[in-house]
């Protein structure tokens, strides 16, 4: 059985103008499954419409086995347990790097403050600040607030880590920590889920290419067949544009 699967999905504001049309997909545990495709094509909303951020208009996201959009579905368990991370890296700014991540350890898990502690310390090692764990993000780089963003979403243990568009806010140079960290996540078996417009990171460690284009997957494929030998019109001239 998948560990996650979207059946049938819509989402529109207005009838006239659907953002997703019938999305059927389905997860595999320990998968890297990449999303591409032009702005506008619904790749965001299909991730947020996943821990339900948004609401599909129809459909079903089933996780282990449960329907999540069904009227008495545990909405908390699902964000406890399918994790995002924004380009916008969504920090608290009045508390220090350490205790962005304590907060939701502390709120979500109920663990003890020491523990907490001992956890967001970790989870900073592993994205490389465990030195910054005083500093504030006002004087974060970019890239750093994103690793801190990264590895809040960690503290968690999720089952799933969704990713959107996780470099696009930053300058050129710092792409390429942020990029390491989620590599590193892929190598460990981590199930993720990313919206991206990195093609190098795509090919290299996604198990899987889906291309979205007006609100639908047009393609579905492995990252050496999609970038050598795409179905559609489309997505070449997608990849043609984006390998410039």
């Amino acid at each position: 059985m998948a560990l996650l699967e979207i059946k049938h999905c819509d989402k529109s504001y207005v009838p006239e103008q659907p953002i997703l049309k019938n999305i059927s997909v389905a997860i595999e545990a320990e998968t890297v499954t990449c999303i591409l495709g032009p702005s506008g094509a619904g790749k965001s909303t299909l991730l947020r419409c996943i821990n339900q951020l948004e609401v599909p208009s129809s459909g079903e996201i089933i996780y282990k086995g449960e329907n999540t959009l069904a009227p008495n579905y545990n909405l908390r368990n699902l964000r406890e347990e399918i994790g995002m991370v924004f380009q916008s890296f969504n920090l608290f700014p009045l508390k220090n790097v350490l205790n962005n991540i304590v907060l939701p350890l502390r709120l979500v898990k109920k663990m003890s403050l020491s523990e907490a502690r001992e956890v967001a310390m970790a989870m900073l090692e592993k994205v490389g600040l465990s030195a910054k764990a005083n500093a504030y993000p006002d004087n974060l780089s970019g890239g750093q607030k994103q690793r801190v963003a990264i590895a809040r979403s960690l503290a968690l243990n999720p089952k799933i880590m969704l990713f959107d568009e996780p470099t696009s806010a930053l300058d050129p140079e710092l792409v390429g920590d942020v990029l390491e960290v989620m590599q590193e996540l892929a190598e460990e078996g981590k199930t993720m889920v990313i919206v991206t417009h990195e093609m190098g990171f795509a090919r290299e460690v996604s198990d899987r290419i889906l291309f979205m284009l007006d609100g639908e997957i047009i393609e579905d494929n492995d990252p050496e067949t999609f970038f050598t030998n795409p179905t559609t019109q489309r997505a070449k001239n997608f990849i043609k544009r984006s390998l410039k």
